[in-house]
């Protein structure tokens, strides 16, 4: 297995909904590379100009966004609307509106930013629109300990974004601090975990496949005591066989406050890596303080081929 965790609480959290959490579970197959991330708040929210008429162009603004990119100093309208929260400034540096698609450039600056931060998907724009978003990391100054990122949304019905106003851009925390640990293996004995494991229906739970399409099992294991602690943060708490398909199960903690993550496989006796068949993501008590986060490796491996294996 392999972990990255990440570290350093800058200041008071304002976290994502428990609901924008689930909605965002990851449906990429990823190999061996777990993460571990804590949130942290940053600049609470900046005011951008939506129309480019009413932003002025300064020569700073226009130096850094050819900095970033010159396709955004050719193409986005400078703002340059900031704030600062706790040593950390979040500036709207750049804006572009085209149709049903808003882009920004934001720049985050302070001592606690480093180049593997990122916004935790706590950026907003405020419009009143449905629509999906994305954002990525486009550059880093370390010496100025300035990230820059580009953020976007786009309506989901098509419906053009007006222009000529202005609308809020906000962020509620950002990541920071990574390092990461490789090709762990878990002092498990997986033969110890080859009966029947006791298991349940969780409430809600999203489901990732490898082969990217749904079999219609939904029971997980029942969480139980420490079995491994492969990392700060990350534990296994159940194992064993539900339905003829074998089970291990990581607390990731609360993924509200900690997103936390851990990608397990399998090494049969050989040493070749066995995937899992899909992962199932769920919580106990959301909502509440004692919210947990799971995620749930299942494997297609005979008892007895268990019993030979190890776990990483």
């Amino acid at each position: 297995m392999n972990i990255t965790e990440t570290y350093g609480r800058l200041c008071r959290p304002i976290a994502p909904s428990p609901d924008l959490i689930e909605k965002n579970l990851t449906r990429t197959r990823r190999h061996g590379l777990p993460l571990r991330r804590l949130a942290a708040m940053a600049a609470a929210a900046a005011v951008l100009l939506s129309a480019p008429a009413l932003a002025a162009r300064t020569e700073p603004g226009y130096q850094l966004l050819y900095a970033i990119s010159p396709a955004a100093a050719q193409f986005f309208q400078p703002v340059r609307r900031s704030c600062t929260s706790s040593g950390v400034t979040m500036e709207v540096a750049a804006v572009r509106i085209e149709g049903d698609t808003a882009e920004a450039y934001i720049t985050l600056s302070g001592e606690a930013v480093d180049g593997a931060c990122d916004l935790f998907d706590s950026y907003n724009f405020h419009l009143p629109f449905d629509r999906i978003g994305s954002c990525e990391q486009v550059g880093y100054n370390e010496e100025a300990h300035t990230a820059a990122f580009l953020c976007t949304a786009k309506t989901m019905d098509g419906s053009p974004i007006p222009t000529g106003g202005k609308m809020t851009f906000s962020a509620g925390c950002f990541l920071t601090g990574k390092s990461e640990q490789t090709d762990v293996e878990i002092p498990l004995r997986l033969k110890d975990y080859a009966g029947d494991a006791a298991a349940m229906t969780p409430d809600s739970a999203g489901f990732a496949f490898t082969d990217g399409s749904s079999d219609g099992r939904s029971r997980v294991l029942v969480p139980g005591d420490a079995l491994a602690v492969p990392a700060e943060g990350l534990t296994v708490t159940a194992a064993g066989f539900v339905d003829g398909l074998f089970h291990i199960q990581l607390c990731r903690g609360d993924a509200s406050q900690q997103d936390n993550h851990g990608w397990l496989w399998l090494a049969d006796r050989d040493g070749k890596p066995v995937e899992s068949l899909y992962t199932a993501y769920f919580a106990t008590a959301p909502g509440t303080l004692d919210r947990q986060d799971y995620q749930e490796f299942v494997f297609e491996v005979s008892r007895e081929a268990l019993a030979e294996s190890t776990l990483r």
